[in-house]
């Protein structure tokens, strides 16, 4: 088994690998005494910027590799992991949404990047709306994809624990074990995904968490712990605005998507992307990119 582990991590690697390699997407890594920040960047001159936000299932390289070919012509585009992903960690325990979006300012600022399209999926996606709401000057365009924005509610916590057998919350989102792991991302892939077997899961558990296992956890309850006061938050953006949703997400169910729309006037497009899930991204990457390019106009 554990032969075959480490065969499915290096095969499915070098296929991602390759994708970052034809879009000319570049590792690059900042240190300061506030972060030190891991990012990918194709380092295009003259282009507009795009700027990439991950959910908390999984760093960055393993959510947003389909959309590349896309958008590689078109954009300068950056990926960072955010804050305990990957290999970006700050320089003193911050585990907020705030400190997310403070993280990607500097990152930003730091790179001379003054505006930009914005895009983040779930719990990237309330980063991405918290940066858009207050920094409205600086988002040209604003992409949200099956966000954890304003309409998760203490009921979803006994929803999702009877849903996925799990004890808790933060033991679905950061699991202990290459099982917990198979479950979280079938959960984000949907009815409609297909999952690899659990066996061929050990090499990426042990990449996704054996660093920062703690800090993670400590994200999901820090969101919980705040889940009432961005409940309470309003947005009012000024950029065009598209929110996509996966049909069969049974993380952040598509009606959520639907009360977003009513909240911001329906002033944003809304598409629910048929047999999507959670990261309709991934599981539905042709239909999700054929609108993204559409809306790009690209």
């Amino acid at each position: 088994m554990g032969i075959i582990a480490n065969i499915s991590y290096s095969i499915a690697n070098r296929y991602i690998d390759g994708k970052f390699r034809r879009a000319n997407m570049k590792r690059r890594f900042h240190d300061s005494d506030r972060y030190y920040i891991e990012y990918w960047d194709n380092e295009t001159e003259g282009k507009p910027v795009f700027l990439i936000v991950h959910g908390l299932g999984a760093k960055t390289k393993y959510q947003w590799f389909d959309q590349l070919k896309v958008i590689k012509d078109d954009f300068r585009i950056i990926i960072p992991n955010l804050l305990h992903f990957g290999e970006t960690r700050p320089k003193d325990a911050k585990h907020g949404v705030q400190d997310q979006v403070d993280m990607l300012q500097f990152l930003m600022n730091e790179l001379g990047v003054s505006t930009y399209h914005l895009m983040g999926a779930s719990y990237g996606g309330l980063i991405s709306g918290e940066i858009a709401n207050n920094y409205p000057d600086q988002v040209e365009e604003l992409f949200l994809v099956d966000a954890a924005i304003k309409y998760v509610y203490e009921s979803d916590t006994e929803r999702i624990k009877k849903l996925f057998n799990v004890p808790s919350v933060p033991e679905f989102f950061v699991p202990d074990s290459y099982h917990g792991l198979k479950k979280l991302v079938a959960a984000s892939l949907g009815k409609k995904g297909i999952v690899p077997p659990a066996f061929t899961m050990p090499k990426f558990h042990e990449e996704l968490y054996a660093k920062n296992f703690e800090d993670k956890r400590q994200i999901v309850k820090s969101l919980m712990s705040i889940r009432e006061e961005y409940e309470q938050h309003e947005y009012s953006f000024k950029m065009p605005v598209h929110l996509f949703w996966g049909e069969h997400d049974q993380l952040i169910p598509p009606d959520r998507g639907k009360r977003f729309w009513e909240h911001l006037d329906q002033k944003a497009t809304l598409d629910i992307i048929d047999g999507g899930g959670h990261m309709p991204n991934m599981n539905k990457a042709r239909e999700f990119n054929r609108l993204l390019k559409g809306y790009l106009g690209i």
